[in-house]
């Protein structure tokens, strides 16, 4: 009897789990030049840097964030300004094709809770793949049945990165 009530409390707990969320939105297939060339934004943090990796790990170009920094700098452009038309045309004019901007906020044990990335054309400024990612989660924060559910920074890059690239070839 105390094995069947122990199986059911191990049920119950893993009920009570959700693993990593990843929501993809496309207005429209994007039909415009293959994408091989990507800008990381300038200032973003560790979890674009890994994104960049693993798209990079994909037969992408990636150019790093202190370049496109320089390359705002050199127009006279903040970071904000990157994602703007003038700051787009610059990118384009040293034949990168999209601009990658990953936003995310960390939980209190330090991996990702949430993120937003999304690629952006230099070509049309149009926002051509974006990606919502959510963390999972199980039980009680910072239970071991938490941390098992819970990706680094690496899988949740993995996951994002791969949203991504689908976006761009449907």
């Amino acid at each position: 009897m105390r094995g069947i009530r122990f199986a059911v409390c191990l049920l119950l707990l893993g009920c009570a789990c959700a693993s990593s969320q990843v929501s993809e939105s496309v207005m429209k297939p994007y039909a415009g030049p293959p994408i091989r060339v990507v800008a990381l934004s300038p200032g973003a943090g560790i979890l674009q840097e890994a994104v960049g990796v693993e798209l990079f790990n994909r037969d992408f170009t990636i150019v790093e964030s202190s370049e496109t920094a320089e390359i705002a700098g050199r127009f006279q452009l903040s970071e904000f300004e990157v994602s703007g038309s003038v700051g787009l045309a610059a990118l384009r004019e040293k034949n990168i094709d999209a601009l990658l901007i990953v936003k995310s906020a960390s939980g209190t044990d330090g991996r990702p809770q949430s993120a937003t990335a999304k690629l952006i054309s230099t070509r049309t400024s149009e926002v051509i793949s974006t990606v919502s990612w959510q963390n999972g989660w199980g039980g009680q924060e910072g239970s071991i049945l938490d941390r098992s559910k819970r990706k680094d920074v690496n899988g949740a890059a993995k996951e994002i990165a791969a949203a991504l690239v689908r976006n761009l070839s449907r």
